[in-house]
């Protein structure tokens, strides 16, 4: 998390306030206008064809069917929410990340060409590094008074979230230990809960109804990854990647493991890394959900046991 986090750690200043709610709706209602432009502008752009992948039971060969939005659309979004955002102070830079999250929420919901899909990702982390991942304190978050008693370990768990996660949106060093009776934590107001879009080849994280990361992965072949609703059953780091070969057995592992509880009559699923990146996106895995290394490294460093995870077609 650390080394992909941008958040403002420890800024003041007033936040400008929206319920979550509200942002959602304007993102759903607006969503036309910020990313179709005027009529004329939309008559104009053509749409993107051939880049989609394709349907989830087959073997993750490009589709061709195209998006609601067409690239220029997607270069003007981009263009728009970075501008204002660079451009912007105070209460008017509160304004503008919460205006571009919901422009770029939108975007990522819905149906997008992978090499969109990424640049739309590498434009929404750092607006929800500072929104959701930062140490300020605002609406997306809660404030937690420590108790004699409690420990970071001890918070992390009730709250659901990893205890590396605790000390970064605290700006705490890592292995923190002492925690002070009366000490002010950030904490999100629910937990972490990843949903898996098999035929997006994204996995997105949101803690109850935000969206604060989305990842491009890969997925069973011959359709093998099993869709429905479970938990996080247990999490593993592999100390020696950098000893193994292609050929070891466990190398598929790689850097992190995030294993889940049985589904649909199935057990032995999990995110992992991968030492063949090229693969993703696509239906290359066992039947596990393949991400990036780096990436699998910032979703160990956010869930924890016990969290939500649903995979759906």
């Amino acid at each position: 998390m650390a080394s992909r986090r941008s958040g403002r750690r420890g800024a003041g200043g007033r936040g400008f306030l929206m319920a979550g709610g509200a942002l959602l709706l304007a993102g759903a209602c607006l969503g036309g206008y910020f990313l179709m432009g005027s009529p004329s502008a939309a008559t104009a752009d053509a749409s993107i064809a051939g880049a989609l992948p394709g349907p989830a039971g087959e073997q993750g060969a490009p589709g061709t069917a195209a998006p609601a939005v067409s690239i220029s659309q997607i270069d003007r979004a981009l263009a728009e929410v970075q501008g204002s955002i660079a451009a912007s102070e105070g209460d008017a830079r509160e304004k503008a990340l919460r205006d571009g999250y919901a422009r770029l929420v939108t975007l990522l919901e819905g149906p997008l060409p992978v090499t969109e899909r990424e640049r739309v990702i590498q434009a929404f982390h750092p607006v929800t590094d500072e929104l959701f991942l930062s140490s300020v304190h605002n609406e997306f978050s809660v404030n937690y008074v420590a108790k004699s008693g409690d420990s970071y370990e001890k918070i992390a768990r009730g709250a659901g979230i990893s205890l590396n996660l605790l000390t970064d949106l605290n700006n705490l060093p890592r292995g923190a230990k002492n925690l002070q009776v009366g000490q002010n934590l950030k904490l999100p107001k629910a937990p972490p809960r990843i949903v898996v879009r098999k035929t997006e080849y994204c996995a997105s994280v949101y803690f109850g109804n935000w969206m604060v990361r989305q990842y491009v992965v890969a997925h069973g072949k011959n359709n093998n990854t099993p869709v429905g609703k479970t938990t996080i059953k247990d999490m593993g780091i592999d100390p020696e990647k950098s000893a193994r070969g292609a050929n070891d057995p466990v190398a598929e592992m790689k850097l992190r493991w995030i294993g889940l509880n049985k589904y649909n009559d199935r057990t032995g699923f999990g995110f992992h890394g991968t030492q063949y990146p090229e693969s993703i996106p696509g239906q290359t895995s066992k039947g596990c959900i393949r991400m990036r290394d780096e990436d699998v490294v910032e979703l160990y460093d956010i869930v924890r046991p016990g969290n939500e995870v649903e995979i759906r077609a």
